[in-house]
């Protein structure tokens, strides 16, 4: 029965967190590519949000009607957890990618034309000159700590969505 459950959250998350990892990938290149400002930049960020949270709630939906109605909350934080996993490092392996490979001053960039707009560019160029980065982006290490991320922002959704979809 276990690995029936766990054969079916495959099934139904592993193709559409493909899909939006992929769009999660063009949604975050797209503003970069077009030299969009930090503030079109960072609303990427909302945006995609707002669509992963849509999305698992579709997913554990979908789950719940393949087994017959019924979900518990652990099936619905896994469903949810590895949507985001699997999205969270596409989108990390992306990121690091551009921000190491082919633009590596982005990030550096982009905080301080936000920093700009609310007067705080002296503190973030002095935290840069120090060595302290913003976004770190030059180790294997943020790739982990992106995906951690993705993975407790699908437990907390998860467990929202998980605990409201069961009862229903």
């Amino acid at each position: 029965m276990e690995s029936d459950n766990s054969s079916a959250i495959k099934k139904i998350v592993l193709p559409i967190a493909l899909i939006f990892g992929a769009g999660r990938i063009i949604f975050d290149l797209i503003p970069k590519i077009a030299g969009a400002n930090s503030k079109v930049y960072y609303a990427t960020f909302l945006v995609a949000f707002v669509f992963e949270v849509l999305a698992i709630i579709y997913i554990i939906k979908k789950y719940k009607k393949s087994q017959n109605n019924s979900i518990n909350l652990k099936e619905a934080l896994i469903v949810g957890v590895m949507f985001m996993v699997i999205v969270g490092g596409l989108y990390a392996i992306q990121s690091y990618l551009y921000d190491v490979y082919i633009d590596p001053e982005f990030q550096r960039e982009t905080a301080l034309e936000w920093a700009n707009l609310y007067g705080k560019s002296g503190d973030v160029e002095k935290m840069m000159n120090e060595g302290d980065r913003i976004q770190e982006t030059s180790s294997i290490f943020s790739i982990i700590s992106s995906i951690l991320k993705f993975s407790l922002l699908g437990i907390l959704v998860s467990f929202i969505v998980g605990t409201i979809v069961r009862n229903r």
